[in-house]
């Protein structure tokens, strides 16, 4: 009894697992191959479909995925304006092609002002295997009320007169931002937003743009500041020098683009000069002339490219001011301080007296110039004291 009963668990257990794995696999059937008819997201449709509307016209594209079986593709379209909302073939090419322009009586702005909503063209495509096998098959198109639902995928668009092109200039440079203007334009009435992208060249390589903005979505903003304020190459700058190509598009309601593209680089300034430089002189010893100097500073604004702060000191041979010659270095620090000692300092002899040395400090960023010298701020001499 107890061996008989022991053999139908086993039964079970393999039973429930042979219905596990055929699930799975059936599951991997239907979602893996996308050309596959019986693919319940594709419905063996190519993948990949996008729309790009222009003046009068829609541009198609889809994916190629390497299928060498694929003769050609069709392209097929609807109105929504249209009492007969059938698809219609539009248009076929040979394969490898993956593109496709439709001109074929569009309308453009197309908008229905009695029930106050936008009408759109949709689309969707199919191959043509080396049989003549269409696949999704339009005379007997999957239905998504069957079980199992099965989905041909659709895009839709509405084609519109572009806007005018945005006349974009560079406005003054300033450390690590690079000011794009466009003050003079003129919005049409159908104007939504502009949208603003950025790319950095690499030889070889087609341009890579990454979508910048996200606020400059009203007509009266005509400007876009890209500032070192980002920690992504491509949004905002981390150090001087770096070429983008900047693609400014004004959008209409529709979606329909006009675009200017220009070429920026991100300025080789010096950092700001710190502010509020102050030193404090405290004495070591009745029986020696060497004092503390205790030094302290606020960062004007703290650059992505701040390397840190270069400490002078007054040397005793006078005249001007230059570091290197008249100035000596003392000390240099991070660009997280703000404040910083210098030990057992001795006066310098002037004449016949003993002087209290005067200490400035420049902002350093880890840019170099030519010559091999990081940029560095003006320098700022802290007070003597009274």
């Amino acid at each position: 009894m107890n061996r008989l009963k022991f053999l139908v668990i086993r039964l079970s257990v393999c039973f429930t697992a042979i219905v596990f794995y055929s699930a799975c696999t059936n599951n991997e059937k239907d979602f893996a191959n996308p050309l596959d008819p019986y693919n319940l997201r594709t419905a063996g449709s190519p993948i990949g479909l996008t729309l790009a509307p222009g003046d009068g016209k829609v541009t198609v594209s889809w994916q190629n995925i390497g299928n060498e079986g694929i003769a050609k593709y069709r392209i097929y379209r609807r109105f929504t304006g249209d009492l007969n909302l059938a698809f219609e073939l539009v248009g076929e090419v040979e394969a490898p092609a993956t593109t496709f322009t439709d001109e074929q009586n569009i309308i453009n702005d197309a908008f229905d002002e009695a029930q106050g909503k936008r009408l759109f063209y949709e689309y969707r495509i199919s191959y043509v295997d080396g049989n003549g096998v269409e696949t999704p098959d339009p005379k007997a198109p999957p239905s998504e009320d069957e079980e199992p639902r099965r989905i041909w995928p659709m895009e839709r668009t509405t084609p519109s007169n572009p806007p005018p092109i945005p006349n974009v200039v560079l406005g003054d440079p300033t450390d690590l931002s690079v000011k794009l203007l466009w003050d003079d334009y003129e919005h049409p009435d159908d104007f939504e937003l502009f949208r603003v992208s950025a790319a950095i060249p690499e030889n070889g390589k087609p341009l890579r743009f990454k979508l910048l903005n996200t606020g400059v979505r009203t007509a009266e903003q005509t400007f876009y500041f890209d500032e070192g304020i980002f920690n992504d190459r491509i949004s905002g700058f981390s150090q001087d020098g770096i070429r983008k190509i900047y693609r400014i598009a004004a959008v209409d309601r529709f979606g329909v683009e006009a675009v200017k593209t220009i070429e920026a680089v991100s300025p080789n300034l010096p950092p700001a000069a710190p502010k509020n430089f102050s030193a404090r002189y405290r004495a070591r010893s009745l029986f020696n002339n060497k004092y503390d100097a205790i030094l302290s500073w606020k960062a004007t604004n703290k650059e992505p490219d701040l390397a840190g702060y270069q400490i002078y000191a007054t040397n005793e041979v006078g005249g001007p001011l230059v570091p290197g010659e008249d100035l000596v270095p003392r000390k240099r620090v991070d660009a997280r301080d703000s404040s910083v000692t210098i030990v057992g300092e001795s006066p310098i002899r002037v004449g016949q007296q003993l002087v209290l040395r005067q200490y400035f400090i420049t902002a350093f960023d880890d840019t170099p110039k030519p010559d091999g010298t990081p940029d560095q701020s003006p320098l700022v001499a802290a007070p003597l004291p009274q």
